[in-house]
């Protein structure tokens, strides 16, 4: 049988220029010090993968210095509208100063400017449809430049020596042990809130009035956060499959195969995203109902009493 070509429907792709602009500090010139590139780099490519809801179906085509900003591909649909989404409500610049901050450079408040090609989407954002025809029309017609190729190599070096450091222990990583900024946190925006009993959890407020008991005390029950997800992919080792596998007997979305999948497919990057990933899904899944007290519960069953004693530092700090 004859398939014709025009037929197959093509991928959805388009571009967006993405420009960051700063009163008190030259981004153009932090850009260029040598120390400092990798961790803006980092910075951006964390803040977009918050906007996009993951850091799959998008790349950074290329990085202008001059009048600092990138050149955004997308390569499906659904991430762009979670961008265009995040970016017209502030959580884009929210996400930004934060990832900033993560990255040793504090206090950096940022303006931005979205075009797709001569169009400035700043103008449209409330016509999501209008933004969404013109940055495929501005389809690319060129690769990933190839200081961007070096970054991600660099940061994938960093990852896999990590990972191996860690494979290679008798026992898992220390819960005291610093985690390397190349594998920092990869979560969907929902930025840690300064208050313990009112949680931002993907762009909705919990007002959480339940309590729960651990080691003889009360704490106040709440959405898991941002800062939750990195502390425990961080800290909770090869022991990360015993979790999922407790969380499973209340969570469909991890019901078998699963968690061997994400075994299987981010073996490479090794525990941290392996747990990253599981507990990405389990807060997916479970929406409002992915609290810590059920985390804190199965990290008890699984006698990781440590695991659970550091998220809940970081709830109380």
């Amino acid at each position: 049988m004859w398939l014709r070509m025009d037929s197959v429907t093509p991928a959805w792709v388009g571009s967006v220029f993405l420009f960051i602009h700063s009163d008190e500090t030259d981004l153009s010139a932090l850009y260029q010090e040598p120390q400092l590139r990798l961790k803006i780099y980092k910075a951006l490519k964390l803040t977009l993968a918050d906007a996009a809801g993951s850091s799959a179906g998008f790349e950074i085509l290329k990085i202008y210095g001059s009048g600092f900003g990138l050149e955004l591909k997308f390569t499906e649909e659904k991430k762009c509208r979670n961008f265009l989404h995040n970016y017209r409500n502030d959580k884009l610049q929210q996400a930004l100063a934060y990832h900033f901050g993560n990255q040793c450079m504090p206090n950096i408040a940022c303006r931005t400017v979205l075009k797709a090609g001569t169009v400035t989407l700043d103008d449209i954002l409330d016509n999501t449809e209008g933004c969404l025809r013109h940055i495929k029309e501005n389809e690319p017609n060129h690769l990933r430049d190839d200081e961007i190729s070096r970054l991600e190599e660099d940061i994938r070096r960093m990852v896999l020596e990590y990972s191996s450091n860690c494979q290679s222990s008798e026992t898992h990583c220390s819960v005291n042990s610093k985690t390397p900024t190349a594998v920092s946190t990869l979560s969907p925006i929902s930025l840690p809130s300064s208050s313990p009993s009112s949680i931002e959890a993907n762009g909705s407020l919990l007002c959480s009035t339940d309590r729960f008991e651990f080691q003889g005390v009360l704490f106040d029950d709440r959405v898991l956060t941002s800062e939750d997800h990195y502390t425990f992919a961080k800290t909770v080792g090869r022991k990360w499959k015993e979790v999922g596998r407790l969380l499973k007997k209340t969570c469909r979305g991890l019901r078998d195969p699963t968690i061997d999948n994400i075994a299987f497919e981010y073996e490479r990057e090794g525990l941290y995203e392996q747990a990253y990933q599981l507990l990405l899904k389990f807060m997916q899944c479970e929406g409002k109902k992915a609290t810590m007290s059920r985390l804190v519960k199965v990290l008890e069953e699984s006698e990781l009493v440590g695991v659970a004693e550091q998220l809940l530092d970081t709830s109380s700090n």
